[in-house]
């Protein structure tokens, strides 16, 4: 909730890579205000709150594409369509009881006729609601993407996103869509970042890693985060920022006020590290050669989760994603959406079953016509 990612995407007709080319990337802040306000809104927010935000994240995604425009040269008329996942605001992939029944949702805010809107542009936005409406989690749908860039005939591959929540997509050599195996491993960053807010450190973040590179894990305290029972659940499995951050959470970082700041973000980089490495471990490598493993999103830019990560799962190569394909892994996600919208426009399905759960492949998405 720190920003807003925006790629220019021009796609090509082929199913390749080649087909894909990134114009522009620009990653532009939330005002703070609003920051935190998208914060809070998970477990405080009224209805009225809700609908206000939902309008003014729209607001805040159509300038950051005015933005990237002009900066590009371009103007709205010459774009076919922007593909807006959205601020998720809550993700419940699990049939949760509610009002005398179950039901599984998932709510992104960025209201798409504003974008539609203020841009001129056709929208495509709600990418996950039709996939949880086939039974399915709703998430990842990284996969498609994934498997465009990086999947090779001769070794098997990790594609890791390293963003709030860290996802994984395996790729085996020559497996088409219907052999992956991605799912969401745990935290990321989110509650480094939440830990660095707590203590009051200036960037809201550890820079670089830096901090926690100084410290040592606190084993008593990794005890207790790594029994939460997500780790132990078979994919098909995504996480919402609330497994992780919520009141037991808040309470954690009560106990670990007499740590020093390096030992509490090197507990917590740990946490990512041992938990990306034991799903890759535990669901992927058991089907499949892992040879490289393939880095994106923030975490990527942390050195002392990249040490870590590189040891616990070795021999696998750490590789940044960037390395392998011409989108940057910064980038990666921002363009998903680009694709996945042209996918939506041309009636194709954009979910992968295989990795969702859901009962079948799905075209994804809600279509709000530009003018």
């Amino acid at each position: 909730m720190d920003g807003i990612d925006v790629a220019l995407v021009r796609l090509g007709q082929s199913a390749g890579p080649e087909a894909i080319e990134l114009l522009g990337f620009e990653t532009y802040a939330y005002e703070e205000s609003l920051a935190a306000a998208l914060r809070s809104a998970g477990g405080k927010a009224l209805p009225a709150d809700l609908a206000l935000l939902d309008v003014m994240v729209g607001e805040a995604f159509a300038r950051a594409v005015l933005r990237l425009l002009e900066a590009a040269g371009l103007t709205s008329s010459e774009v076919g369509v922007i593909g807006s996942h959205g601020q998720t605001i809550v993700h419940l992939p699990e049939p949760t009881a509610y009002a005398g029944s179950f039901a599984r949702a998932s709510l992104q805010i960025g209201q798409p006729a504003v974008i539609a809107e203020r841009t001129g542009i056709t929208t495509v936005a709600d990418f996950r609601a039709r996939d949880l409406a086939a039974g399915g989690q709703g998430a990842p749908l990284v996969p498609f993407l994934d498997h465009k860039l990086y999947a090779d005939a001769r070794i098997g591959r990790v594609a890791l996103n390293v963003g709030g929540i860290a996802n994984v997509t395996g790729l085996p050599p020559s497996a088409d869509l219907s052999g992956l195996l991605a799912f969401d491993t745990g935290p990321g960053n989110v509650l480094l970042d939440a830990a660095a807010r707590h203590r009051g450190i200036d960037a809201g973040y550890d820079v670089d890693g830096e901090l926690a590179m100084g410290g040592q894990p606190r084993e008593e305290l990794l005890d207790e985060l790594l029994g939460s029972p997500f780790f132990d659940r078979k994919p098909p499995k995504s996480a919402d920022t609330t497994d992780f951050l919520n009141d037991e959470t808040e309470a954690w970082f009560g106990r670990s006020e007499s740590i020093s700041d390096a030992d509490l973000l090197a507990t917590l980089t740990e946490l990512t590290a041992r938990t990306v490495a034991d799903a890759i471990a535990r669901f992927i490598a058991v089907r499949q050669p892992v040879d490289e493993i393939l880095i994106s999103g923030g975490g990527a830019h942390n050195h002392a989760l990249r040490r870590r990560l590189s040891d616990l799962t070795a021999p696998a190569r750490l590789r940044d994603a960037g390395e392998v394909a011409a989108i940057p892994g910064d980038a990666k996600e921002a363009v998903l959406f680009a694709v996945l919208a042209a996918e939506t426009l041309a009636g194709r399905p954009g979910s992968v079953p295989a990795t969702t759960g859901a009962a079948g492949p799905r075209v994804l998405g809600t279509i709000v016509p530009g003018v």
